[in-house]
């Protein structure tokens, strides 16, 4: 005899959409009455889902995943017409926030790149391959520590480590998606590097790349997808001054064209990655129209570096509140990369 299923009811209000994730799905901060708390409810629509059987398939993702670095589920409810999972809000946003803009320090990228990489590491451990690592989908805990959410389009790999995949966020391709549904753990990894070439460059940067291939209604869909196949988008040679080779290497093996010639592991990506060091870790680039300018604070030393559009440079150090002081080596009527380079690795 069939035990019949216990009912319950739980009560939030939406207080306002804070996004929309997807074809799919709407984002909300909510107020749950059963938790007096201020929560993130994301509605899925029943209607755009596969089958029925496809209906709790981000919740128990979320359940199975559960780590420190990826987002917690509370639980998961349904109606008539929508599917609700409800997650914690977490006030300080996500990674895109912090490449909007602004630009991360090498150590800020080192710090969170780990963290996220750890996350995505006990996913990959679970059977699941998560398909939608970028910035927008890294929130942001109380102590600012990476956290992986949205597995809308997570998937479970069969047990030759495959799992089929026919949706794709354009921005964040990877070329084997252009001649197959079927994918390994790689494509992930893929995705993290390409997360790690915006933070490293900005969001500017890279959209900027992005916006040369036209807008939604003439996008030149050949063009895109010769340099995504033949390695031109993103272009692997920009790079600013302060970031370290090993960065640099890092993220060019992210972004191998041939899946094999990528890290295989998220552990092994994370190794690499703990080892970057050196001086220009904790220059900060802010950028203008008229200039690039890098600062630094060391045990109460100040340093203020400014390059100027003609390639000519400025420098100054202070102690404190004191008056500030030239550097003179770093005074220059031109100051290339190269130099810009060398001085900051030497402060």
């Amino acid at each position: 005899m069939l035990k019949p299923l216990n009912r319950a009811e739980v009560q939030f209000d939406f207080l306002q959409e804070i996004g929309a994730d997807g074809r799919n799905s709407r984002t909300f901060l909510a107020n749950d009455h059963q938790l007096d708390a201020q929560i993130v409810i994301k509605q899925i629509e029943k209607s755009k889902l596969a089958s029925a059987s496809n209906f709790f398939d981000e919740s128990k993702a979320l359940y199975a995943s559960a780590h420190p670095n990826v987002v917690q589920v509370h639980y998961a409810c349904q109606d008539a017409d929508h599917v609700f999972v409800a997650m914690p809000f977490y006030p300080n946003g996500s990674v895109k926030g912090l490449i909007t803009g602004r630009h991360m320090t090498v150590r800020e990228i080192v710090t969170i790149g780990c963290q996220v990489l750890s996350g995505l590491h006990n996913i990959h451990s679970k059977g699941l391959i998560h398909f939608d690592v970028k910035p927008d989908n890294i929130l942001l805990s109380k102590r600012n520590e990476g956290l992986i959410s949205d597995f809308g389009q997570a998937k479970q790999m069969n047990f030759s480590g495959v799992a089929a995949q026919d949706r794709h966020y354009m921005k964040m391709y990877a070329p084997e998606a252009l001649t197959t549904d079927q994918f390994k753990l790689t494509f992930d990894i893929y995705q993290f590097g390409l997360t790690l070439y915006r933070m490293r460059n900005g969001n500017e940067a890279f959209y900027k790349q992005f916006d040369k291939y036209g807008p939604p209604a003439s996008f030149d869909r050949d063009a895109f997808r010769y340099d995504l196949r033949n390695g031109k988008f993103p272009d692997r040679k920009i790079f600013h001054p302060h970031i370290p080779s090993r960065l640099r290497s890092i993220v060019r093996k992210c972004l191998q064209t041939d899946p094999s010639s990528r890290y295989q592991t998220a552990l092994d990506v994370a190794n690499d990655l703990a080892a970057v060091d050196g001086a220009t870790l904790d220059w900060r680039l802010t950028e203008s129209a008229a200039k690039r300018t890098w600062t630094k604070n060391e045990d109460g030393t100040n340093y203020e570096l400014s390059v100027l559009t003609d390639g000519s440079s400025e420098c100054f150090k202070s102690v404190g509140a004191g008056t500030p002081r030239r550097v003179k080596e770093a005074c220059q009527r031109s100051f290339p990369d190269k130099d810009i380079a060398k001085f900051l690795g030497s402060y």
